[in-house]
């Protein structure tokens, strides 16, 4: 085991995506440099399981998770048969573009680096997005241009996005896997990309995590997605899964909470502003749309605050 091999892991759950799946797997195949390993780690569904183990390329291994249900399971189930020195994570619902997997390996070459966040654009399975939907808000969705509000002058993050990232394995040698109660099926969006960058960055002095455009998936958007009862839906439990967030953090971080302050701050101050000054239907929607989320985030803040004393 060496800092450069990597074992990619696709985790996933259920047949209905299986069509999505190979496409990443395929994906994945077709690097332009061959990954180390291939794992795609099912969450208890033992029959999906055994039909992949089936279905997929020799190269290609499938574990199971039989244990706790939920993302972060079935990710750590991931990491115990993996053997690249740094595991990269996507969805099973995206397609990285052939260079993806050199570009994310790329930022390793700096030692103090620990993990990389890529790029993840949305795939709308409509064709395009609503005209109502602010771009600023598309970690609903799972993608990544909200970061850019967040971002360093040299290109550091706070936390990764789970459909695009990597670590060096090092980290959960250190740290032990992730949160399972901060996981998505254990919460209704999920914390645990932000709860385990926040702990690694206090557990290892100098650790980076960097954003790298460079590395790019297409992360499918279902028509499901695409609409006001989902969006305003995520928002207020992104807000609850923030106030859990904010308890697990505070044992070792005085601020857990900083990312979701500036990105606020910078709404506010820059995209609202500049959404303003367009005058199209378009652009006055999004900002009534970045106002409803932002305040069913909040709500949903105030009622996890409550719920999680």
């Amino acid at each position: 085991m060496t800092a450069s091999t990597v074992s990619v892991i696709i985790c996933c759950f259920t047949f209905d995506r299986l069509q999505d799946l190979r496409a990443a797997v395929n994906s994945v195949l077709n690097q332009t440099i061959t990954p180390d390993q291939i794992i795609v780690s099912v969450d208890n569904n033992p029959q999906l399981a055994r039909a992949l183990t089936r279905e997929l390329p020799s190269s290609v291994l499938v574990v199971a998770n039989d244990r706790v249900r939920g993302l972060s399971e079935t990710r750590n189930v991931a990491i115990e048969a993996a053997t690249g020195g740094i595991l990269a994570f996507l969805d099973d619902d995206t397609i990285a573009e052939p260079n993806w997997l050199e570009s994310i390996r790329r930022p390793f070459q700096d030692s103090n680096v620990m993990a990389v966040a890529g790029e993840s654009i949305p795939r709308w399975e409509r064709g395009e997005p609503p005209p109502w939907f602010p771009p600023e808000y598309d970690f609903i969705i799972g993608c990544t241009a909200h970061k850019r509000l967040t971002v360093q002058s040299d290109h550091e993050v706070r936390n990764v996005t789970g459909s695009n990232m990597a670590f060096r394995r090092e980290v959960f040698a250190e740290l032990g896997g992730w949160k399972k109660e901060l996981g998505r099926g254990q919460t209704k969006t999920g914390g645990e990309e932000a709860e385990l960058c926040l702990r690694l960055k206090n557990a290892i002095p100098g650790a980076r995590i960097l954003y790298e455009r460079s590395a790019v998936v297409h992360h499918k958007v279902t028509r499901e997605r695409s609409t006001f009862k989902y969006v305003f839906s995520y928002a207020f439990n992104e807000g609850v899964v923030r106030a859990q967030l904010r308890k697990h953090a505070l044992q070792f971080t005085g601020q857990p909470l900083a990312a979701e302050r500036l990105f606020v701050r910078r709404l506010i101050c820059s995209v609202i502003p500049r959404n303003l000054k367009n005058h199209q239907p378009a652009a006055l929607a999004q900002i009534l749309v970045i106002l409803v989320n932002t305040a069913l985030v909040a709500l949903g803040y105030v009622r996890g605050r409550v719920t999680y004393r």
